[in-house]
């Protein structure tokens, strides 16, 4: 062995034989205080250990007792609904409504309701007989009681107390009024009372932690006894370093201690035999040895507690997106049926105001989900082939949305010139971009212009540059904030949080997106002058089609005669080349004159709003004298005249792109045959399965209201035998993923399962975002995955897409 041959070869010296028994000594002692120290941290670990175990056991049962006690003050409130609505009250409809309750929670006792404080309608009434007319006005334990309960007109808790008709109870006592305000409570017509048995509480609260070997004390204290009230175990007795945890109820709260009987760590002793033994056999190669073990084992064991911790954190992100887009769902539908014409001006002005804050929370859950998964490197690319043209083509949706919604600020989309249409990227990633700052732009812009530029910039024969610059004329940003711009939750100051509302998510989102895609983004601002965002992404070259090829070059050469009062601005009309040669003339020059027919002239007219009598009388005039170019004119703006409709004239909504003037000045022939072919079409045919019954009946008067027909099931199982009996033809399903009997998961599989359905489109609707859940659905045999809350004409276009793609008929 080295330290044997090493203390033999001082040995044969005859300087080193007064030094060895001093480095034995000294060796044994460093072997011994190594052991010692070892032993100290292992107790301290397995304090640790034992005291985390405690902490998740107490907090568990602790939120045991919270949901027994919720759900009787539920039951309170429901007593009051059924008392208020029942004139009749009598000890059968009370008795029949409270074993429905009952049913619900098994912590029930007994549900009891005391007219005027005349205990009169409870449950079991034969094993209640002596507390049947009891007046608790005179009962000395439950007068104070009550009277709290009237004074403070909430939910007050008393007990345990031990009760007549044996056992203990915790009592829930809530007053009944007539009339509930928030400022004054009216016409008090009793007392609800729930009593929970103590027995139950014990059973599943309290036991549960004495089995574990703990001594538990639990104390009570409510406005009504300032001092600690002891409820269970020995108030005396002391608990060394207890951990505690406090359970608010609807009037008081609950203390609960608990410490192990043993102490948190029981004394790991070290046997003399042990100390002479490592001593001897190469302590400090056992010490490493055991040192590398419990640190591997550590190290295995926080590996899998942290994989343990973040699939679990990835199952309550989906659940809790699923649970906030459900309700958000219905109300987003229902704000869109307020939104129609059938209404009133103020009814559709509140539908759109609820549609607007539904979809503002919409965002915010969306921010928080990418922001938690960009954070936790969860965050994944869908990279596929896309083209510029799509992309340029939905930003100009972006911005007449946000222009819809504030006419008073000018969307100017600036593109490139036609060259390479095909890249290789995450063009929803990009999208989500480019919404975000053009959102911020608006919000930030009270009038002047907000411009979204794209630019191309060539790298190398296979990669591309792709420049976005966002700038607007709103109130800028000050230099001190531009650093910090990027950092979550951050708002530039607080009144402006106030005053512009946001959770100040967005950019640091749209930061990490652009990051990760391997881009950079910056911004530029001056005070009260406007701010400019710019984003670089490069980008690989993606396939191109037969087809795109030459796409651009049909409709080059038009010229475009622009009847307005202000001209385009020029680096507008520089993109709208070559395509279209743009001409301005004033509209005061037109007023007495007759355009030509010309081919390859179009019409567009640009008459800002408001339009007041003179502009109206001008329009009129213009529009007789060129009747002959009714098909080549078409109106841009927010609102179609009366008088414009009048003349057959189309409308077209900024921003102007060279892809929205090709569409609606397209052949008139074409459109009138579209035309046709649409109005002779018969109704989509769409299969709803829905287990929630609003947002069931919600979808269904939506898609209605577009003239969809609608049949509804509740579940997997009724949508599979439906479409399998043969008795019903549909274009298009729905379904839900999270149904009762037969989810919308494996009704999907057997559907695809039978040969006459495989060509059936199937959509998942479902509040979960996951990308897990949309592949996993994709390769179930889903035709697409749509997140709740979801747009009813997006989807309706969608299936006309399908269905005419596939060349099937509706």
């Amino acid at each position: 062995m080295p330290l044997s041959k090493n203390f033999a070869s001082h040995s044969n010296k005859q300087s080193a034989l007064g030094l060895l028994p001093w480095l034995i000594g000294v060796a044994l002692c460093a072997c011994v205080l190594s052991l010692v120290l070892f032993n100290s941290i292992q107790e301290q670990s397995e304090a640790q250990r034992v005291k985390a175990e405690v902490r998740y056991s107490l907090d568990h049962h602790a939120n045991k007792l919270d949901k027994i006690v919720g759900k009787a003050s539920a039951n309170l409130h429901s007593i009051e609904v059924f008392v208020r609505q029942t004139p009749e009250l009598n000890q059968a409809s009370f008795e029949q409504f409270s074993s429905l309750l009952s049913v619900e929670n098994p912590a029930i006792r007994s549900l009891q309701y005391a007219p005027k404080g005349i205990l009169t309608f409870l449950t079991n009434p034969a094993l209640n007989q002596s507390a049947i007319g009891l007046n608790l006005y005179k009962a000395p334990l439950t007068a104070p009681y009550l009277e709290e309960a009237a004074l403070t007109g909430k939910t007050i808790m008393e007990g345990p107390r031990e009760l007549v008709q044996g056992g203990h109870a915790l009592i829930l006592r809530y007053p009944v009024y007539r009339q509930r305000n928030p400022d004054s409570n009216r016409d008090l017509m009793g007392f609800a009372a729930v009593l929970i048995d103590f027995e139950y509480v014990k059973q599943k609260v309290i036991e549960p932690l004495e089995q574990q070997g703990l001594i538990v004390r639990i104390q009570q204290k409510s406005p009504m006894h300032a001092n600690w009230v002891p409820i269970h175990g020995n108030p005396d007795s002391q608990l060394i370093d207890p951990i505690s945890s406090t359970v608010f109820f609807p009037y008081g709260e609950w203390s609960i201690e608990v410490a192990p009987k043993q102490g948190w760590s029981p004394t790991v002793g070290i046997h003399p035999f042990l100390v002479l033994l490592a001593v001897i056999t190469m302590a400090i190669v056992v010490w490493m040895s055991l040192h590398e073990y419990r640190s591997r084992k550590a190290m295995q064991a926080a590996y899998e507690s942290a994989k343990s911790a973040n699939e679990l954190k990835d199952r309550l992100i989906a659940n809790v997106s699923h649970e906030i887009r459900t309700p958000l769902t219905s109300i987003n539908s229902i704000a869109m049926m307020l939104d129609a014409p059938t209404y009133s001006t103020e009814v559709q002005d509140l539908g759109k105001a609820i549609k607007q804050s539904s979809e503002a929370v919409n965002v915010i859950v969306n921010d928080l989900l990418d922001l938690s998964k960009i954070r936790q490197g969860y965050f994944r690319l869908n990279d596929s082939n896309f083209q510029l043209a799509t992309l340029i083509d939905n930003t100009a949706n972006m911005l007449q949305q946000q222009w819809l919604q504030k006419p008073g600020v000018e969307p100017i989309l600036l593109e490139p010139p036609s060259s390479r249409t095909s890249y290789l990227g995450d063009r929803g990633r990009i999208e989500q971009v480019v919404q975000n700052l053009i959102s911020n732009a608006f919000k930030f812009t009270m009038f002047g212009s907000v411009t979204v530029r794209f630019q191309v910039v060539t790298e190398s024969r296979e990669r591309d540059q792709l420049v976005v610059e966002v700038s607007d004329t709103g109130v800028g940003i000050p230099q001190s904030d531009i650093e910090r711009i990027f950092d979550a939750f951050y708002q530039v100051d607080s009144s402006l949080q106030k005053r512009y509302n946001g959770a100040g998510l967005g950019l640091a989102i749209c930061r990490q997106i652009i990051e990760v895609m391997g881009g950079t983004i910056q911004v530029r601002s001056k005070p009260n002058l406007g701010t400019q965002f710019e984003f670089r992404l490069p980008l690989a070259h993606g396939e191109l089609k037969q087809d795109q090829t030459d796409s651009e070059n049909h409709a080059a050469n038009r010229m475009l005669l622009h009847v307005g009062d202000m001209a385009l601005d020029p680096q507008l009309a520089t993109t709208l080349e070559p395509d279209w040669q743009v001409r301005f003339l004033h509209r005061d020059i037109t007023s007495e004159k007759v355009l030509p027919i010309h081919d390859n002239a179009r019409v567009l007219l640009d008459i800002p709003e408001p339009l007041g009598a003179d502009k109206m009388n001008w329009l009129s005039q213009f529009l007789d004298r060129q009747q002959h170019l009714a098909q080549h004119i078409v109106w841009l703006g927010k609102d179609l005249p009366a008088i414009a409709q009048k003349h057959n004239i189309r409308q077209l909504m900024k921003p102007l792109t060279r892809k929205r003037l090709s569409r609606v000045y397209e052949n008139e022939r074409e459109e009138q045959t579209s035309f046709h072919e649409q109005t002779g079409a018969t109704p989509l045919r769409l299969l709803l399965a829905e287990d929630n019954a609003l947002n069931a009946k919600v979808f269904k008067k939506l898609l209605e209201n577009r003239g969809v027909a609608v049949t509804c099931v509740y579940n997997g199982a009724d949508a599979l035998a439906l479409l399998t009996s043969g008795n019903a033809h549909f274009d298009a399903v729905l379904m839900d993923l999270q149904m009762p009997v037969m989810d919308g998961l494996e009704a999907t599989r057997l559907i695809r399962r039978h040969e006459e359905l495989q060509g059936l489109l199937v959509y998942a609707v479902s509040g979960h975002v996951s990308s897990s859940m949309r592949n996993e659905c994709l390769n179930i045999g889903f035709t697409n995955f749509i997140t709740k809350p979801f747009d009813p004409d997006m989807l309706i276009d969608d299936i006309h897409a399908r269905l005419k793609e596939s060349g099937r008929s509706h």
